[in-house]
């Protein structure tokens, strides 16, 4: 980047820098002079339009002024396009040079996924070194995680992002972002062929291993309930935590090891919820059957539906006691088991 004003420089003889038509006289922007005079020439080749070696530098100037000028990004990526390949090659290190300085900056990532996107799979090696030491410096760096999943989504190498979310769960296990990254590769890669139930006991007993280092951590209990509600066959079955009686196992074991548990108790009422959901609908269905004798067994069904509201009630009250902080919510979800214990007795009359 050169020091000397453009006015001053040869190659800009020909523009002539464009200035507001009117001062700005209520909160006017205090524009450095340096500033100020690149912002004429900007404004120059907005309205001539030129896409040019030029322009690209000047938008440099303009971004190193203030790397929120999201209208210099814009400008500077349809340079990038006009210029061809050797500028999207160039692009990669002045973004890596943004980026050491201001990794959270919105345009530098949107700019840079362009930029790669553009590049393909042959630039899969230097996106995950980049990225990497982005988030080496700070993991919850969410711009970097998103830029992960396009360039994965674009090579397919699920398996080395998959392992790349483990080393940082295992680094942090309090980190969510990672476990948000291995959620979000279970539900894009191909899981290999074989029994459904097999595949989600591995994955719960990964869960579980994260679970015993922190047991209040929050990150691997919602890990567990997003499994059911994010992944086939799961999501698309209702309430299909409750059919999975390990879940069960898994509570009561973090609520053994460590009795204040706040999170396991709100996953137990979950699954105990689930239950009584499940056996409402068997209820309904039943006293719509005509057949005769189908409301034989409708006293068991509605005892079941009450005792796992009883057994959702108090893991509630538990996890009142344990996190006071979310009171009002747990008493949402307890108003809720009421009135399906309202319902159920209902079918009895």
């Amino acid at each position: 980047m050169s020091s000397m004003p453009y006015s001053q420089r040869p190659e800009w003889a020909d523009v002539t820098p464009v200035r507001p038509s009117e001062p700005e006289r209520i909160v006017a922007i205090q524009y450095l002079p340096e500033h100020a005079e690149a912002l004429g020439y900007f404004r120059a080749v907005l309205l001539s339009g030129e896409l040019s070696e030029r322009v690209l530098a000047l938008t440099a100037d303009m971004i190193r002024f203030n790397q929120a000028d999201y209208t210099a990004w814009r400008i500077r990526w349809l340079c990038v396009q006009k210029l061809g390949s050797a500028a999207l090659q160039a692009e990669l290190d002045f973004t890596h040079a943004v980026m050491l300085e201001n990794a959270k900056n919105y345009q530098l990532w949107n700019h840079r996924r362009l930029c790669a996107l553009q590049i393909g799979q042959s630039c899969a090696d230097r996106e995950d070194a980049f990225t990497r030491e982005a988030i080496n410096f700070d993991e919850k760096n969410y711009h970097a995680w998103a830029h992960r999943q396009a360039i994965v989504k674009m090579t397919g190498r699920w398996e080395a992002e998959l392992a790349f979310a483990a080393e940082l769960i295992q680094r942090d296990v309090r980190n969510n972002t990672a476990w948000n990254q291995r959620m979000f590769v279970l539900k894009h890669m191909q899981r290999p062929e074989g029994d459904d139930a097999a595949w989600l006991r591995r994955e719960l007993a990964y869960v579980v291993e994260a679970i015993q280092r922190a047991p209040r951590n929050e990150a691997p209990w919602r890990y567990l309930t997003g499994l059911f509600a994010t992944l086939e066959p799961w999501a698309s079955q209702p309430h299909a935590l409750s059919f999975v009686p390990e879940v069960y196992t898994v509570c009561t074991e973090a609520i053994l090891d460590c009795p204040s548990c706040g999170p396991a108790y709100d996953v137990l009422s979950q699954y105990y919820e689930g239950l009584a959901a499940l056996g409402s609908a068997r209820g309904a269905a039943t006293l719509e059957s005509q057949a005769p004798g189908s409301r034989d067994g409708l006293p068991a069904t509605v005892g079941g539906i009450l005792q796992a509201c009883e057994v959702a009630q108090a893991a509630l009250d538990e996890a009142a006691v344990s996190d006071p902080m979310r009171t009002p919510y747990w008493y949402h979800r307890q108003r809720g088991l009421a009135h399906i214990v309202a319902a159920a007795t209902e079918m009895l009359t």
